[in-house]
Protein backbone atom coordinates (compact mmCIF):
# COMPACT_ATOMS: atom_id res chain seq x y z
CA UNK A 1 0.00 0.00 0.00
CA UNK A 2 2.74 2.88 1.29
CA UNK A 3 5.14 1.41 -2.06
CA UNK A 4 1.52 1.81 -4.40
CA UNK A 5 1.05 5.26 -2.59
CA UNK A 6 4.49 6.52 -3.44
CA UNK A 7 4.71 5.35 -7.08
CA UNK A 8 1.78 7.48 -7.54
CA UNK A 9 3.63 10.34 -5.94
CA UNK A 10 5.64 12.22 -8.71
CA UNK A 11 7.13 14.63 -6.87
CA UNK A 12 8.96 11.63 -4.71
CA UNK A 13 9.81 9.38 -8.27
CA UNK A 14 11.35 12.58 -9.29
CA UNK A 15 13.54 13.17 -6.90
CA UNK A 16 14.46 9.56 -6.68
CA UNK A 17 15.41 9.88 -10.30
CA UNK A 18 17.56 13.48 -10.36
CA UNK A 19 19.81 12.08 -7.01
CA UNK A 20 20.19 8.65 -9.24
CA UNK A 21 21.36 11.00 -12.03
CA UNK A 22 23.74 13.06 -9.75
CA UNK A 23 25.28 9.85 -8.30
CA UNK A 24 25.81 8.60 -11.53
CA UNK A 25 27.74 11.58 -12.72
CA UNK A 26 29.37 11.21 -9.56
CA UNK A 27 30.67 7.77 -9.98
CA UNK A 28 30.99 8.19 -13.94
CA UNK A 29 34.19 10.86 -13.05
CA UNK A 30 35.22 8.90 -10.36
CA UNK A 31 35.71 5.86 -12.29
CA UNK A 32 36.28 7.66 -15.63
CA UNK A 33 33.35 6.16 -17.25
CA UNK A 34 30.20 6.96 -19.58
CA UNK A 35 27.20 8.28 -17.06
CA UNK A 36 24.42 6.95 -19.20
CA UNK A 37 26.23 3.37 -18.14
CA UNK A 38 25.04 4.33 -14.29
CA UNK A 39 21.83 5.87 -15.31
CA UNK A 40 20.53 2.42 -16.75
CA UNK A 41 22.58 0.48 -13.97
CA UNK A 42 20.66 2.77 -11.28
CA UNK A 43 17.35 2.53 -13.00
CA UNK A 44 17.54 -0.70 -13.07
CA UNK A 45 18.31 -1.09 -9.72
CA UNK A 46 15.75 1.31 -8.14
CA UNK A 47 12.97 -0.61 -10.12
CA UNK A 48 13.34 -3.88 -8.41
CA UNK A 49 14.34 -2.74 -5.19
CA UNK A 50 10.53 -0.76 -4.78
CA UNK A 51 11.96 2.51 -5.15
CA UNK A 52 10.84 3.36 -8.73
CA UNK A 53 7.43 2.14 -10.64
CA UNK A 54 8.37 0.19 -14.12
CA UNK A 55 6.05 2.47 -15.70
CA UNK A 56 5.19 6.21 -15.28
CA UNK A 57 3.07 8.22 -17.89
CA UNK A 58 4.08 11.80 -17.03
CA UNK A 59 7.94 10.61 -16.59
CA UNK A 60 7.79 9.16 -19.90
CA UNK A 61 6.75 11.85 -21.18
CA UNK A 62 9.68 13.59 -19.74
CA UNK A 63 12.20 11.00 -20.99
CA UNK A 64 10.60 11.26 -24.41
CA UNK A 65 11.66 15.10 -24.06
CA UNK A 66 14.65 14.45 -22.94
CA UNK A 67 15.80 12.44 -26.11
CA UNK A 68 14.29 15.11 -28.13
CA UNK A 69 16.79 17.70 -26.38
CA UNK A 70 19.61 15.01 -27.01
CA UNK A 71 19.25 14.73 -30.78
CA UNK A 72 18.51 18.68 -31.18
CA UNK A 73 21.77 19.59 -29.41
CA UNK A 74 23.97 16.70 -30.81
CA UNK A 75 22.32 18.09 -34.44
CA UNK A 76 23.19 21.74 -33.10
CA UNK A 77 26.86 20.26 -32.92
CA UNK A 78 27.09 18.95 -35.71
CA UNK A 79 27.98 20.33 -39.64
CA UNK A 80 25.41 19.58 -42.11
CA UNK A 81 27.62 19.60 -44.99
CA UNK A 82 29.98 17.00 -43.47
CA UNK A 83 26.54 14.83 -42.63
CA UNK A 84 25.12 15.36 -45.98
CA UNK A 85 28.81 13.96 -47.17
CA UNK A 86 28.03 11.31 -44.50
CA UNK A 87 24.57 10.48 -45.13
CA UNK A 88 25.66 9.63 -49.29
CA UNK A 89 28.36 7.13 -47.34
CA UNK A 90 26.19 5.53 -44.89
CA UNK A 91 23.70 4.12 -47.42
CA UNK A 92 24.93 0.61 -47.46
CA UNK A 93 25.89 0.76 -43.30
CA UNK A 94 22.37 1.50 -42.62
CA UNK A 95 21.18 -1.70 -45.39
CA UNK A 96 23.44 -4.41 -44.11
CA UNK A 97 23.47 -3.14 -40.82
CA UNK A 98 19.66 -3.54 -40.48
CA UNK A 99 19.37 -7.13 -42.44
CA UNK A 100 21.71 -9.11 -40.57
CA UNK A 101 20.72 -8.28 -36.68
CA UNK A 102 17.09 -8.83 -37.85
CA UNK A 103 18.26 -12.60 -39.11
CA UNK A 104 20.15 -12.90 -35.69
CA UNK A 105 16.70 -12.48 -33.50
CA UNK A 106 15.01 -14.35 -37.06
CA UNK A 107 16.84 -17.64 -36.89
CA UNK A 108 17.57 -17.53 -33.00
CA UNK A 109 13.57 -17.35 -32.25
CA UNK A 110 13.77 -20.64 -35.00
CA UNK A 111 16.23 -22.15 -32.98
CA UNK A 112 14.30 -22.47 -29.76
CA UNK A 113 11.58 -23.38 -31.57
CA UNK A 114 8.86 -20.37 -31.36
CA UNK A 115 6.46 -19.67 -34.26
CA UNK A 116 6.71 -17.76 -38.09
CA UNK A 117 4.95 -15.19 -36.29
CA UNK A 118 7.11 -14.76 -32.73
CA UNK A 119 10.47 -15.51 -34.95
CA UNK A 120 9.73 -12.00 -37.59
CA UNK A 121 8.91 -10.05 -34.09
CA UNK A 122 12.47 -11.18 -32.37
CA UNK A 123 14.13 -9.99 -35.87
CA UNK A 124 12.54 -6.63 -36.12
CA UNK A 125 12.88 -6.00 -32.40
CA UNK A 126 16.63 -6.67 -33.13
CA UNK A 127 16.98 -4.33 -35.90
CA UNK A 128 16.78 -0.48 -35.36
CA UNK A 129 19.84 1.47 -33.45
CA UNK A 130 19.91 3.30 -30.40
CA UNK A 131 21.23 6.43 -31.62
CA UNK A 132 20.23 8.12 -29.05
CA UNK A 133 22.89 6.11 -26.43
CA UNK A 134 25.47 5.74 -28.57
CA UNK A 135 25.78 9.46 -29.11
CA UNK A 136 25.66 10.31 -25.65
CA UNK A 137 28.26 7.89 -25.06
CA UNK A 138 30.43 9.06 -27.49
CA UNK A 139 29.78 13.07 -26.33
CA UNK A 140 30.87 12.03 -23.20
CA UNK A 141 34.30 10.60 -24.38
CA UNK A 142 34.31 13.55 -26.89
CA UNK A 143 34.24 11.84 -30.12
CA UNK A 144 30.69 13.01 -31.13
CA UNK A 145 32.02 15.00 -33.73
CA UNK A 146 34.48 12.31 -35.19
CA UNK A 147 33.63 10.82 -38.80
CA UNK A 148 32.73 7.55 -36.97
CA UNK A 149 30.17 9.79 -35.13
CA UNK A 150 28.06 11.40 -38.11
CA UNK A 151 28.67 8.18 -40.21
CA UNK A 152 26.59 6.13 -36.90
CA UNK A 153 24.38 9.38 -36.73
CA UNK A 154 23.28 9.59 -40.76
CA UNK A 155 23.14 5.67 -40.77
CA UNK A 156 20.76 5.86 -38.07
CA UNK A 157 18.17 8.10 -39.86
CA UNK A 158 18.30 5.73 -42.75
CA UNK A 159 17.59 3.40 -40.35
CA UNK A 160 14.42 4.96 -38.98
CA UNK A 161 12.88 4.96 -42.40
CA UNK A 162 13.60 1.09 -42.60
CA UNK A 163 12.46 0.39 -39.20
CA UNK A 164 9.40 2.19 -39.95
CA UNK A 165 8.69 0.28 -43.26
CA UNK A 166 9.84 -2.87 -41.07
CA UNK A 167 7.06 -2.29 -38.85
CA UNK A 168 4.20 -1.11 -41.28
CA UNK A 169 5.10 -4.43 -42.82
CA UNK A 170 6.19 -7.34 -40.30
CA UNK A 171 3.25 -6.49 -37.33
CA UNK A 172 0.73 -7.09 -39.69
CA UNK A 173 2.08 -10.36 -41.24
CA UNK A 174 2.91 -11.59 -37.73
CA UNK A 175 -0.21 -10.69 -35.87
CA UNK A 176 -2.21 -12.37 -39.57
CA UNK A 177 -0.24 -15.48 -39.24
CA UNK A 178 -1.23 -15.88 -35.38
CA UNK A 179 -4.58 -14.58 -36.01
CA UNK A 180 -5.38 -16.78 -39.29
CA UNK A 181 -3.19 -20.07 -38.35
CA UNK A 182 -0.79 -19.19 -40.89
CA UNK A 183 -2.13 -17.16 -43.68
CA UNK A 184 0.32 -14.02 -44.76
CA UNK A 185 -1.31 -11.00 -46.02
CA UNK A 186 1.05 -8.09 -46.90
CA UNK A 187 -1.35 -4.48 -46.85
CA UNK A 188 0.02 -3.08 -49.92
CA UNK A 189 -1.87 0.26 -49.83
CA UNK A 190 -0.22 0.68 -45.75
CA UNK A 191 2.84 0.09 -47.31
CA UNK A 192 2.74 2.63 -50.40
CA UNK A 193 1.46 5.31 -47.83
CA UNK A 194 4.36 4.44 -45.34
CA UNK A 195 6.37 5.27 -48.61
CA UNK A 196 4.85 8.57 -49.60
CA UNK A 197 4.63 9.61 -46.04
CA UNK A 198 8.54 9.05 -46.14
CA UNK A 199 8.94 11.28 -49.13
CA UNK A 200 6.37 13.74 -48.37
CA UNK A 201 8.42 14.42 -45.06
CA UNK A 202 11.58 14.72 -45.91
CA UNK A 203 10.78 16.83 -48.88
CA UNK A 204 9.20 19.04 -46.36
CA UNK A 205 12.09 19.26 -44.19
CA UNK A 206 14.13 20.24 -47.09
CA UNK A 207 12.46 22.30 -47.91
CA UNK A 208 11.88 24.45 -44.83
CA UNK A 209 15.21 24.30 -44.00
CA UNK A 210 16.60 25.83 -47.68
CA UNK A 211 13.71 28.76 -47.30
CA UNK A 212 13.41 28.88 -43.49
CA UNK A 213 16.98 28.93 -42.20
CA UNK A 214 18.69 30.91 -44.84
CA UNK A 215 22.41 30.73 -45.37
CA UNK A 216 22.01 33.74 -47.66
CA UNK A 217 19.55 36.42 -48.48
CA UNK A 218 19.91 36.81 -52.68
CA UNK A 219 20.98 40.43 -53.20
CA UNK A 220 19.10 40.00 -56.68
CA UNK A 221 17.97 37.80 -59.30
CA UNK A 222 19.98 36.95 -61.97
CA UNK A 223 18.51 38.26 -65.55
CA UNK A 224 18.31 35.30 -67.42
CA UNK A 225 17.44 33.36 -64.15
CA UNK A 226 16.44 29.17 -64.12
CA UNK A 227 13.13 27.99 -62.47
CA UNK A 228 15.39 26.65 -59.38
CA UNK A 229 17.15 30.33 -58.91
CA UNK A 230 13.59 32.06 -59.17
CA UNK A 231 12.15 29.54 -56.46
CA UNK A 232 15.22 30.32 -54.38
CA UNK A 233 14.98 33.86 -54.63
CA UNK A 234 11.17 34.31 -54.15
CA UNK A 235 10.77 31.78 -51.34
CA UNK A 236 13.69 33.01 -49.72
CA UNK A 237 12.62 36.92 -49.94
CA UNK A 238 9.14 35.33 -48.49
CA UNK A 239 10.13 33.52 -45.53
CA UNK A 240 13.16 36.46 -44.86
CA UNK A 241 10.72 38.31 -42.35
CA UNK A 242 10.09 35.32 -40.60
CA UNK A 243 13.49 33.62 -41.00
CA UNK A 244 15.02 31.84 -37.87
CA UNK A 245 17.96 34.15 -37.45
CA UNK A 246 15.42 37.16 -36.83
CA UNK A 247 13.91 35.41 -33.89
CA UNK A 248 16.91 34.13 -32.39
CA UNK A 249 18.34 37.90 -32.43
CA UNK A 250 15.52 39.22 -31.31
CA UNK A 251 15.25 41.74 -28.53
CA UNK A 252 19.66 41.18 -28.52
CA UNK A 253 19.02 37.20 -27.76
CA UNK A 254 16.73 37.26 -24.46
CA UNK A 255 14.20 34.92 -25.38
CA UNK A 256 16.94 32.28 -27.61
CA UNK A 257 16.92 29.46 -25.89
CA UNK A 258 13.37 29.50 -25.64
CA UNK A 259 13.10 30.05 -29.34
CA UNK A 260 15.48 26.84 -29.79
CA UNK A 261 13.46 24.49 -27.66
CA UNK A 262 10.49 25.47 -29.50
CA UNK A 263 12.15 24.25 -32.81
CA UNK A 264 12.93 20.98 -31.02
CA UNK A 265 9.51 20.41 -29.92
CA UNK A 266 8.06 21.97 -33.49
CA UNK A 267 10.28 19.65 -35.90
CA UNK A 268 9.58 16.57 -33.19
CA UNK A 269 6.08 17.24 -34.06
CA UNK A 270 6.21 17.35 -37.33
CA UNK A 271 8.17 14.55 -37.43
CA UNK A 272 6.06 12.05 -35.07
CA UNK A 273 3.00 13.40 -37.23
CA UNK A 274 4.58 11.53 -40.15
CA UNK A 275 5.43 8.53 -38.29
CA UNK A 276 8.89 8.88 -37.08
CA UNK A 277 10.18 9.04 -33.75
CA UNK A 278 10.06 13.17 -32.80
CA UNK A 279 14.12 12.97 -32.16
CA UNK A 280 14.51 12.84 -35.55
CA UNK A 281 13.07 15.50 -36.55
CA UNK A 282 14.19 17.31 -33.43
CA UNK A 283 17.93 16.60 -35.07
CA UNK A 284 17.01 17.14 -38.47
CA UNK A 285 15.96 20.64 -36.74
CA UNK A 286 19.47 21.32 -34.82
CA UNK A 287 21.56 20.22 -37.86
CA UNK A 288 19.40 23.51 -39.93
CA UNK A 289 21.12 25.84 -37.22
CA UNK A 290 24.54 27.53 -37.99
CA UNK A 291 26.56 29.78 -35.61
CA UNK A 292 26.46 32.23 -37.73
CA UNK A 293 22.83 33.01 -37.06
CA UNK A 294 23.33 34.18 -33.56
CA UNK A 295 26.18 36.61 -34.01
CA UNK A 296 25.73 40.09 -34.42
CA UNK A 297 29.20 40.68 -35.59
CA UNK A 298 31.79 38.04 -36.38
CA UNK A 299 33.57 38.66 -33.41
CA UNK A 300 30.45 38.42 -30.60
CA UNK A 301 29.43 34.92 -30.24
CA UNK A 302 27.97 35.51 -26.44
CA UNK A 303 24.33 34.73 -27.28
CA UNK A 304 25.70 31.75 -29.03
CA UNK A 305 28.01 30.23 -26.11
CA UNK A 306 25.22 31.00 -23.31
CA UNK A 307 22.59 29.16 -25.57
CA UNK A 308 24.66 26.21 -26.68
CA UNK A 309 25.38 26.30 -22.70
CA UNK A 310 21.30 26.35 -21.78
CA UNK A 311 20.83 23.75 -24.55
CA UNK A 312 23.39 20.91 -23.12
CA UNK A 313 22.00 21.56 -19.74
CA UNK A 314 18.51 20.94 -20.54
CA UNK A 315 19.52 18.04 -22.74
CA UNK A 316 22.31 15.55 -21.25
CA UNK A 317 22.08 17.23 -17.08
CA UNK A 318 18.33 17.62 -16.78
CA UNK A 319 15.71 15.82 -19.35
CA UNK A 320 18.12 13.36 -21.31
CA UNK A 321 19.27 11.34 -17.86
CA UNK A 322 15.55 11.10 -16.85
CA UNK A 323 14.86 8.71 -19.96
CA UNK A 324 17.97 6.13 -19.21
CA UNK A 325 16.68 5.69 -15.99
CA UNK A 326 13.25 5.08 -17.18
CA UNK A 327 14.63 3.04 -19.69
CA UNK A 328 16.60 0.57 -16.59
CA UNK A 329 13.70 0.30 -14.63
CA UNK A 330 11.89 -1.33 -17.62
CA UNK A 331 14.35 -4.31 -16.54
CA UNK A 332 13.06 -6.38 -13.40
CA UNK A 333 14.72 -9.68 -12.28
CA UNK A 334 13.04 -12.58 -11.58
CA UNK A 335 15.26 -15.35 -10.61
CA UNK A 336 12.91 -18.29 -11.66
CA UNK A 337 12.16 -17.20 -15.28
CA UNK A 338 15.90 -16.34 -15.19
CA UNK A 339 17.11 -19.66 -14.74
CA UNK A 340 15.08 -20.78 -17.73
CA UNK A 341 15.73 -18.23 -20.57
CA UNK A 342 19.25 -17.46 -19.37
CA UNK A 343 20.04 -19.42 -22.25
CA UNK A 344 18.32 -17.89 -24.76
CA UNK A 345 19.45 -14.76 -23.58
CA UNK A 346 22.96 -15.31 -24.12
CA UNK A 347 22.84 -16.75 -27.20
CA UNK A 348 20.35 -14.21 -29.04
CA UNK A 349 23.35 -11.45 -27.77
CA UNK A 350 25.85 -13.20 -28.75
CA UNK A 351 24.06 -13.99 -31.97
CA UNK A 352 22.98 -9.83 -32.24
CA UNK A 353 26.26 -8.86 -31.36
CA UNK A 354 28.54 -10.82 -33.82
CA UNK A 355 25.74 -10.34 -36.68
CA UNK A 356 25.85 -6.46 -35.89
CA UNK A 357 28.99 -5.28 -35.33
CA UNK A 358 30.70 -7.51 -38.07
CA UNK A 359 28.39 -6.50 -40.59
CA UNK A 360 28.21 -2.94 -40.12
CA UNK A 361 32.26 -2.57 -40.05
CA UNK A 362 32.49 -4.39 -43.02
CA UNK A 363 29.53 -2.29 -44.74
CA UNK A 364 31.33 0.81 -43.51
CA UNK A 365 34.87 -0.46 -44.81
CA UNK A 366 33.94 -1.59 -48.26
CA UNK A 367 30.57 0.39 -49.13
CA UNK A 368 31.14 3.63 -47.30
CA UNK A 369 34.96 3.50 -47.73
CA UNK A 370 35.07 4.23 -43.84
CA UNK A 371 39.06 3.69 -42.67
CA UNK A 372 39.23 0.97 -39.89
CA UNK A 373 39.40 2.47 -37.00
CA UNK A 374 36.26 4.07 -38.09
CA UNK A 375 34.75 1.68 -39.29
CA UNK A 376 35.16 -0.72 -36.24
CA UNK A 377 33.47 2.23 -34.30
CA UNK A 378 30.68 2.18 -36.61
CA UNK A 379 29.99 -1.52 -35.87
CA UNK A 380 30.57 -0.84 -32.45
CA UNK A 381 28.36 2.48 -32.13
CA UNK A 382 25.06 0.40 -34.31
CA UNK A 383 24.97 -2.23 -31.49
CA UNK A 384 22.35 -0.66 -28.93
CA UNK A 385 18.74 -1.52 -29.71
CA UNK A 386 16.29 1.63 -30.11
CA UNK A 387 12.87 2.59 -28.62
CA UNK A 388 11.01 0.41 -31.23
CA UNK A 389 12.83 -2.63 -29.32
CA UNK A 390 9.97 -2.06 -26.49
CA UNK A 391 7.68 -0.89 -28.99
CA UNK A 392 7.51 -4.09 -31.12
CA UNK A 393 7.76 -6.19 -27.67
CA UNK A 394 4.64 -4.11 -26.38
CA UNK A 395 2.62 -5.19 -29.16
CA UNK A 396 3.60 -8.97 -29.27
CA UNK A 397 3.20 -9.11 -25.77
CA UNK A 398 0.80 -7.18 -23.84
CA UNK A 399 -1.55 -6.49 -26.64
CA UNK A 400 -1.34 -9.45 -29.36
CA UNK A 401 0.09 -12.31 -26.32
CA UNK A 402 2.55 -13.29 -29.66
CA UNK A 403 5.05 -13.73 -27.04
CA UNK A 404 5.22 -15.44 -23.79
CA UNK A 405 6.39 -14.11 -20.50
CA UNK A 406 9.67 -16.15 -21.23
CA UNK A 407 10.18 -14.83 -24.67
CA UNK A 408 9.15 -11.15 -23.22
CA UNK A 409 11.92 -11.54 -20.53
CA UNK A 410 14.52 -12.91 -23.15
CA UNK A 411 13.99 -10.08 -25.92
CA UNK A 412 14.52 -7.60 -22.70
CA UNK A 413 17.67 -8.86 -21.15
CA UNK A 414 19.01 -9.25 -24.83
CA UNK A 415 17.99 -5.45 -25.12
CA UNK A 416 19.29 -4.80 -21.59
CA UNK A 417 23.11 -6.31 -22.26
CA UNK A 418 23.30 -4.86 -25.84
CA UNK A 419 22.05 -1.08 -24.88
CA UNK A 420 25.14 -1.86 -21.82
CA UNK A 421 27.65 -2.76 -23.98
CA UNK A 422 27.64 0.39 -26.04
CA UNK A 423 28.96 3.16 -23.76
CA UNK A 424 31.92 -0.16 -22.11
CA UNK A 425 32.78 -0.86 -25.74
CA UNK A 426 33.14 2.71 -27.20
CA UNK A 427 35.22 3.40 -24.25
CA UNK A 428 37.39 0.79 -24.78
CA UNK A 429 37.80 1.08 -28.58
CA UNK A 430 38.80 4.84 -27.84
CA UNK A 431 42.67 4.23 -27.67
CA UNK A 432 42.52 1.53 -30.61
CA UNK A 433 40.30 4.44 -32.41
CA UNK A 434 42.90 7.81 -31.42
CA UNK A 435 45.88 5.03 -32.21
CA UNK A 436 47.02 4.90 -28.29
CA UNK A 437 47.21 1.44 -28.47
CA UNK A 438 47.23 -1.24 -31.78
CA UNK A 439 45.45 -4.18 -33.10
CA UNK A 440 45.71 -6.15 -35.50
CA UNK A 441 43.74 -9.14 -36.60
CA UNK A 442 44.54 -11.57 -39.46
CA UNK A 443 47.42 -9.05 -40.54
CA UNK A 444 45.35 -6.21 -41.03
CA UNK A 445 45.58 -2.76 -38.77
CA UNK A 446 42.44 -2.39 -37.58
CA UNK A 447 43.48 0.78 -35.01
CA UNK A 448 44.04 4.00 -35.79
Amino acid sequence: MIQQMFHQNIWLITTVILAAVIVSKLLAKKTNTVDVLWYILFGALLANIGALPKHHEVLEYIGEWGIVFIMFALGFDEDLEHFARGLRRSIGIALIGAIFPFLAGFLCAKLFGYSDSAALLWGLTMTATAVSLTMVSLKAQGLHKSTAATAIMTAAVIDDVLSLIGVAIIVPLALAATQSGGDLQLDLPNLLLILAKVTIFFLLVTIIGLFAFPEKVPSTLPSRATLLQKLDFWLTKLFVPISIKRLLLAYEGEFTPVVMVFLAMAFGALADLFGFHPAIGAYIAGLFMKKEYFLFDPKQDTIYRNSKMVMDHIAFTIFGPIFFVNLGSKILFDLDILQHIWYQTLLLFLAVFFFQVLSAALAARFTGGYSWPDSMMIGLGMLGRAELAFIVINIAYTENHIFDEAQFETLIFTTFLLNISVPLLIGWWKPYYEGKKELSLFGVKLSG
